[in-house]
C-alpha cells in the first residue's frame, strides 16, 4: 500500500540540522531549536518540520534489534522531544538510512525495515528522512543501482505504511537511479542531486554541488513534481555564510519557483537579520506553497540568464529571472508570452513594489541575483483606474 500522498500537499517546509551541524547534535540543541522556531515565528509561516539527521543514534541497537539514541547526547531518549516540538505546534522528524550503516557509520535500516519503522512510529515520528550510504549492491547481483533502491525504499515504504502512523518520506538517494520516474508512490520527495555545497559556483568538479549547477539539474524536471510528491534539490544553505546576501536570495527564490521543499540548514537560535528576511519573504513562500503544486518551467535561457514561469491557483503567475552570470544584465521580459496579453498588475517580491506591465519590459538584473514578480490578477486591470 502506498503512503498517504495527502501528507505532503505542497512541499514539506521545516529545519534540519546537518547543513550547519553535520553529527554535532544534541538533545539540549534540538531543544533549543524547538524554542527558537517558536521564538522567530516560523511555524507561522508554515515552517513545521523539525528534523534530527545523522548522528542521533547509539552506536549499535539493543538485545531485541531496535534503533537506541546515542546514551551521552539524547540521554532523555526521543519521544520527549517528539511531545515537546508537538506542544509547540511542530513536528519532528528523524533519519535513518537504506544500507547497512548511515554515513555516519551508525546502524541503518537494512534488514531492520520493520523495526525501525515500529520504533519511529512508537516515537510519534512525523517525517523519516531515509539515506543512500552504505547500500548492499552485492546482495542484489545483476540488478541496477535504480532496481536496488526501488526494493529498498519499496521496503522502508511499505513498513511505514504498515505501522498505520502517518510519517512523511524523504527519499535521499542522490538522484542515483533517476528517482524522479518511479519514486511518486514510493516517498513524498527524491533528491535530484548530491549534497548541495554552500557555494555559488565552483570551479572543481567531485563532491557536492554548487548553487548553479543544482538549479540546473532540477530546473529540467518540471514534469515531476506536482501534490503529494516533490522533486528534492536538498536543503538550504542560506545563512551558514559561504554565499552572499544576493546568492542567497537567489538561492531562496529559486526554490520557491521550483516548488522545492523548504527545509533551513542554519542555527535558528542566531538567526540574523537579513537570514530572517530571506526565510520568512510572505510572497515568495506562497509561491512555494501555492495549492495548484506546479514547478516554474524554465521558458529561456540565454548567455546565463534564465526567465522561469511558474503557475499559480486561479490563473495567477509567479515569473523570475536569474542572472547566473557575473555581471549586470539588461533582460528584454515579454509578458505577453509568459502571462497572456493585455495589461496585468504585478507585485515584485522583494521590495514589495507593484506595477502594471503590458507587453515588453526591459529589467536590469544584478549578477548573481533573481529577480521575482506575481501577477496580482491574471485578466484586464481595470481595477488601475479607480
Amino acid at each position: 500500500m502506498p503512503l498517504d500522498p495527502g501528507l505532503t500537499p505542497t512541499p514539506p517546509m521545516g529545519f534540519n540540522t546537518w547543513n550547519r551541524f553535520a553529527g554535532n547534535i544534541s538533545e539540549r540543541l534540538i531543544e533549543e531549536t524547538i524554542d527558537a522556531m517558536v521564538e522567530q515565528g516560523l511555524p507561522s509561516l508554515g515552517y513545521a518540520y523539525l528534523n534530527i539527521d545523522d548522528g542521533w543514534m547509539a552506536s549499535s541497537r539493543d538485545r531485541n534489534g531496535r534503533l537506541m539514541p546515542d546514551p551521552d547526547r539524547f540521554p532523555g531518549g526521543i519521544a520527549p522531544l517528539v511531545e515537546r516540538a508537538h506542544a509547540s505546534g511542530l513536528k519532528l522528524g528523524i533519519y535513518s538510512c537504506c544500507g547497512y550503516q548511515t554515513c555516519m557509520g551508525l546502524p541503518a535500516s537494512y534488514g531492520h525495515e520493520q523495526d525501525d519503522a515500529e520504533r519511529f512510529a512508537s516515537w510519534g515520528i512525523d517525517y523519516l528522512k531515509q539515506d543512500w550510504c552504505h547500500v548492499p549492491y552485492d546482495e542484489f547481483p545483476g540488478k541496477t543501482h535504480r532496481q536496488v533502491a526501488e526494493i529498498l525504499y519499496g521496503r522502508i515504504s511499505q513498513a511505514m505504511s504498515d505501522t498505520g502512523h502517518p510519517m512523511v518520506l524523504s527519499m535521499c538517494n542522490w538522484g542515483d537511479g533517476e528517482p524522479w520516474l518511479w519514486a511518486r508512490g514510493i516517498a513524498h520527495l527524491w533528491r535530484t542531486t548530491p549534497d548541495i555545497a554552500d557555494r555559488y559556483r565552483k570551479t572543481e568538479e567531485g563532491g557536492a554541488w554548487d548553487l548553479v549547477r543544482i538549479f540546473r539539474q532540477n530546473s529540467r524536471l518540471t514534469a515531476y513534481a506536482g501534490v503529494g510528491g516533490w522533486n528534492d534539490p536538498d536543503m538550504l544553505e542560506v545563512g551558514n555564510g559561504g554565499m552572499t546576501e544576493v546568492e542567497y536570495r537567489s538561492h531562496f527564490a529559486l526554490w520557491c519557483l521550483m516548488a522545492a521543499p523548504l527545509l533551513i540548514g542554519t542555527d535558528l537560535r542566531r538567526l540574523s537579520a537579513p537570514t530572517r528576511a530571506i526565510l520568512g519573504n510572505r510572497d515568495l513562500i506562497a509561491i512555494d506553497q501555492d495549492p495548484l503544486g506546479r514547478q516554474a518551467e524554465v521558458t529561456e535561457e540565454a548567455d546565463g540568464v534564465f526567465t522561469l514561469s511558474k503557475p499559480l491557483k486561479e490563473g495567477h503567475w509567479a515569473l523570475g529571472v536569474f542572472n547566473a552570470t557575473d555581471v549586470l544584465q539588461a533582460v528584454n521580459v515579454d509578458w505577453t508570452a509568459l502571462v497572456g496579453p493585455g495589461t496585468h498588475r504585478v507585485k515584485e517580491v522583494w521590495q514589495g513594489g507593484e506595477d502594471t506591465v503590458n507587453g515588453r519590459s526591459l529589467i536590469e538584473v544584478p549578477p548573481h541575483a533573481t529577480l521575482v514578480w506575481r501577477t496580482q490578477a491574471s485578466a484586464q486591470t481595470e481595477a488601475l483606474s479607480r
